[in-house]
């Protein structure tokens, strides 16, 4: 009886999870200090941090989808800077958006955007371009498709 009642408690709490979650891990300092470093990102990387209420995050992301999806070298990670839910998923899934998925979790959302960049006011879209070998351009506001490839050191043969 005590087995069933655990088992039956774990799939309750697995699905809970699976649908507050929708795919997204709970962003902390610790992990948001790592996407923030250059040495983490080993090939061409955007990290873009995105809201549901951010018409110009759309954009990006759109555009982003699309890069990922024609250059198998660039890899894609979204943040979402407020707390997972469906319509997350939703707009990331209806975009075609590939990628490691986050969104703000309990650490205050003051303290995460430090540890993104503390440069950083809050602005979106907000735009991390990694070159995997060491650099990491910062953009605020809509990005032009060339100067995203050169960020990312694809425009270079």
């Amino acid at each position: 009886m005590k087995s069933k009642m655990l088992a039956a408690s774990l799939l309750l709490a697995c699905s809970a999870l699976a649908v507050a979650g929708e795919g997204f891990t709970d962003l902390d300092r610790a992990t948001a200090r790592r996407l923030a470093d250059p040495a983490s990102h080993g090939a061409p990387t955007v990290v873009a941090l995105w809201s549901l209420e951010c018409v110009h995050c759309k954009k990006n992301l759109k555009a982003f989808a699309e890069l990922a999806q024609t250059d198998p070298r660039v890899k894609l990670v979204t943040v979402a800077v407020e707390p997972a839910q469906p319509a997350l998923a939703e707009l990331l899934d209806r975009l075609r958006v590939p990628g490691a998925r986050y969104a703000y979790g309990s650490d205050a959302p003051e303290a995460l955007a430090y540890a993104l960049d503390p440069k950083w006011r809050g602005e979106l879209p907000r735009t991390f371009f990694f070159d995997g070998r060491g650099g990491r351009v910062a953009v605020s506001g809509v990005v032009d498709p060339a100067a995203v490839r050169e960020a990312l050191g694809l425009a270079r043969k």
